[in-house]
């Protein structure tokens, strides 16, 4: 990951004593941290030279957070209280008081959700035994060093500062997701893994609205809502931006404050504010331009969120109307904001399902090898064909050759919103779940850490697997917790599923008449 200068994480026209007082403490921290770590038992949470850095800057950057009481942290909490009943999941005990301020406690639970950020891939206990020792030492540390910190916090100012236009709101998210301790880490593995030289605005936007990320699930616009002095539809309007209304907009009519504009998908217009008395914008649209880009809602009007891109020229018509006719395909996106398509979309969902569930018998099935499957599937699609008096065809179905070729076992798991899951090796799954912590093997834990971690797989697929077979004692097991908390599960799949506790649309494509 680059290197970036501390500096460089502060909003624009921060005091530069500030970040001088703050960097003084970052140099410190690293070498407290050096020192530390020579008293570890094991290998596993040394950190490098560079990686040891970042560290000392991100636990600078949240203890300065809570001595100014920035509210980033506090969000944080807030929202884990409301859905764990504590601040800190498997550190902090419900129903316990919690000390204000810089503690041990907050800090053991920032260290065990970062190292692995660290060491992409690893798991840690909430109770390994370095972990204890870095907590322990560096807050002792850190709560002496409170007195060097300055007391008033430019980024509390910056985040409390007007809230009246979307683009206000949007410049507090672009640098809470970039720069902020609680986020810039995951950014910078996010733009490693989806940066391909071209489109950075888009691929930012894709971050900060929806992204979601190890505290517990959350994103950037949660985080943000929450340190907002903001009413609390408010914050539901930005907690929505995940669902960006990205579509193809003819444009109407513009002035210096509005835009008017028709989404080619449902024919609905949106009023966009590019201006405002006193923040001039540029007239960048003209009437009957056709613009793909996205659109969030702030206080009940429309803002442009990311990239636009200007259709014509040098698209033809014919071109434009044919990108349309492809969106419109995109039930995912397009059944934001589609309301015709996206009750049809659950609708066949609906019927797939049953489908799926008649010829297989339960929604949940293990299959010997991918050419049983593809055998099944294509018993399945006859049977369908059959019925809509089609015979005498065998259909032609295409799968991966690595689906194909896996003689380990398929799990198959049917559900009505989220359609066929898949995954493969599953013997291994089934048989470290059927141990239920004993004596698993170390391939059996590999898989249930990748089943666990594969993006594909909801987590409906691994609360109905653990209904068939039991096995939760494996998978604590498999990711080193060691725990009797009631919400453990739930917890986990949060942080690595989060995705799915949002809105979620089908996958599947129509055929229009038109």
């Amino acid at each position: 990951m680059a290197i970036i200068p501390y500096k460089s994480y502060f909003p624009e026209k921060i005091d530069h004593r500030t970040v001088a007082a703050l960097q003084a403490v970052v140099t410190q921290c690293s070498e407290k941290l050096a020192v530390l770590q020579t008293q570890f038992h094991f290998d596993t949470l040394r950190l490098s030279v560079s990686d040891r850095t970042r560290l000392a800057e991100i636990l600078v950057d949240f203890t300065f957070d809570l001595h100014t009481e920035s509210g980033i942290w506090s969000a944080l909490e807030k929202y884990n209280t409301n859905l764990f009943d504590t601040p800190l999941p498997l550190i902090h005990p419900a129903g316990k008081d919690l000390p204000q301020g810089l503690c041990r406690e907050r800090v053991h639970f920032l260290l065990w959700n970062f190292y692995p950020q660290f060491n992409p891939g690893d798991w840690y206990s909430p109770q390994h035994a370095d972990l204890q020792i870095a907590a322990e030492g560096i807050t002792d540390w850190l709560v002496k060093q409170l007195p060097m910190l300055p007391k008033i916090s430019p980024l509390k100012k910056f985040l409390a500062d007007h809230n009246d236009f979307g683009w206000e709101i949007k410049k507090k998210l672009v640098w809470l997701g970039m720069y902020s301790y609680l986020f810039r880490e995951r950014f910078g593995q996010y733009f490693e893994d989806h940066y391909e030289g071209k489109h950075k605005i888009a691929m930012i936007d894709d971050f900060i609205c929806q992204d979601t990320t190890l505290w517990s699930g959350l994103g950037a616009i949660d985080i943000l809502a929450e340190c907002l002095d903001v009413p609390d539809e408010q914050k539901s309007e930005l907690r929505s931006w995940y669902q960006r209304h990205a579509s193809f907009y003819k444009i109407v009519k513009t002035d210096d404050n509005f835009t008017e504009a028709v989404n080619l998908i449902n024919d609905i217009s949106y009023q966009i504010q590019e201006g405002a008395p006193g923040y001039p914008r540029s007239r960048t649209f003209k009437p009957g331009m056709t613009v793909f880009g996205s659109l969030t809602p702030w206080r009940n009007k429309w803002y442009w969120s990311g990239e636009q891109f200007i259709m014509e020229p040098p698209c033809t018509k014919e071109q434009i109307a044919q990108a349309v006719a492809q969106h419109r395909q995109n039930t995912q996106i397009v059944a934001r904001f589609w309301t015709e398509r996206k009750e049809l979309a659950f609708e066949r969902m609906k019927e797939d399902y049953q489908i799926k569930l008649k010829h297989y018998g339960n929604d949940f099935v293990v299959l010997p090898d991918g050419r049983t499957f593809e055998r099944e599937e294509i018993k399945r699609f006859s049977a369908d064909m059959k019925s809509l008096g089609v015979v005498g065809k065998t259909p032609r179905l295409s799968f991966p050759d690595h689906l194909l070729n896996c003689k380990t076992g398929i799990g198959l798991y049917f559900d009505p919103v989220e359609g066929t899951e898949i995954m493969e090796n599953f013997n291994e799954i089934r048989s470290g779940l059927k141990k239920n912590g004993k004596n698993c093997t170390s391939e059996e834990e590999e898989m249930l850490r990748i089943w666990l971690d594969e993006s594909a797989i909801s987590p409906g697929f691994i609360y109905r697997a653990l209904k068939e077979y039991g096995g939760e004692e494996s998978i604590k097991y498999a990711v080193c917790w060691e725990t009797e908390i009631p919400y453990w599960l739930d917890y986990l799949l949060r942080c690595r599923k989060g995705e799915y506790y949002r809105n979620r649309y089908p996958t599947i494509s129509f055929v229009d008449s038109d």
